[in-house]
């Protein structure tokens, strides 16, 4: 079945019915359909401490809302046709979702990436070329698996993007769009490289 998703095209409604009955989550791309790899327990434990992390200091801000979601939401990429599964989301407000969906947004305002090895390269170039094409889109955080580290990209302007990048357990990244800072010990809280 895997050689046929991924060799075949499909219309995005082929899409939903084949990943509603799938036991994995599937990514869509201009018609194509591509498994997505499991997680690893690493993958897992930083993605659920970044999550832990956005939620207290988003519920810390007063002036104005966001609200957070984890890698079950999909992010619908219109310019490129492409679903994909980031590892966090936060949108401004309240989130606006694909038609017809409960599980798809199509508004982010910040996204964060847990990057394994073998996608890595695709994260930080191929698919944030992609996620610059969502009007709504303003921050891009890439945090590393085998390593205290983590990069932020911010647009300061359409075509302008500026990059902080943070090592070791007192480093921070910044998160301009929601006006606070990401402390990567907390990040990395308990996490034991292999």
């Amino acid at each position: 079945m895997t050689t046929d998703i991924e060799t075949r095209k499909y219309s995005i409604e082929e899409y939903f019915a084949l990943e509603a009955e799938a036991k994995e989550k599937l990514e869509y791309f201009n018609g194509k359909i591509r498994p997505m790899p499991g997680g690893t327990p690493l993958h897992n434990e930083i993605a659920s401490n970044v999550i832990y992390m956005l939620k207290a200091l988003i519920k810390g801000l007063k002036q104005r809302k966001f609200k957070l979601y984890n890698s079950d939401m999909k992010i619908w990429i219109e310019d490129v046709q492409h679903f994909v599964y980031p590892d966090a989301v936060v949108v401004a407000e309240k989130p606006t979702l694909y038609p017809g969906r409960k599980d798809i947004i199509t508004n982010p305002l910040l996204i964060v990436e847990v990057l394994s090895p073998g996608t890595e390269d695709y994260d930080r170039n191929d698919k944030f070329l992609e996620y610059r094409t969502i009007p709504s889109f303003m921050e891009y955080v890439c945090l590393r698996q085998d390593a205290v580290a983590g990069v932020a990209f911010y647009r300061e302007e359409e075509a302008l993007w500026r990059e902080s990048n943070a090592f070791g357990t007192g480093g921070v990244l910044p998160l301009r769009s929601l006006g606070v800072e990401l402390p990567l010990d907390k990040v990395y809280e308990e996490v034991e490289f292999e």
